[in-house]
């Protein structure tokens, strides 16, 4: 009679503790990154200075928030007419011109230095695809 009592003590106590149990569920708080892209033509390159090969473009960007500017990352590539359907990312040196970038609230401005003495190499005389992410963050408590 003992076993029996204490098989169902075991076997309630048992039952009561693992009838117990909750399940856990961790959100990840997913930050997505988005993206934008739009086309640069020829004659929206500014030389910056007469001679110098330096070439800049200002792309107004009103995605770019603060919240963006002060906390998350900005990302910018460049897609060219003979890329094949291939995105370089930038700041790189392609073809002989170096390309860069730099942002501010509602602004990324893109940059093109011709190194290159080949005009066939050049190519912002042709459209580009630029394609700019934007990716949130959270507030790393500086």
């Amino acid at each position: 009679m003992k076993k029996i009592l204490l098989a169902l003590a075991i076997g309630s106590i048992s039952l009561l503790t693992l009838n117990s149990c909750t399940k856990e569920y961790i959100t990840n708080n997913y930050l997505p990154g988005i993206s934008y892209t739009t086309t640069v033509q020829p004659n929206q390159w500014e030389e910056d200075g007469e001679g110098s090969g330096v070439y800049a473009v200002d792309l107004e960007f009103p995605e770019l928030d603060a919240q963006y500017y002060n906390f998350g990352t900005t990302q910018v590539a460049l897609e060219f007419a003979r890329s094949n359907g291939s995105f370089d990312v930038i700041p790189a040196t392609i073809r002989g011109t170096h390309y860069s970038f730099g942002y501010q609230v509602g602004w990324v401005t893109v940059f093109a230095e011709i190194r290159t003495t080949n005009p066939a190499d050049i190519d912002i005389d042709r459209p580009i695809k630029v394609k700019i992410t934007l990716t949130d963050a959270d507030n790393g408590g500086n």
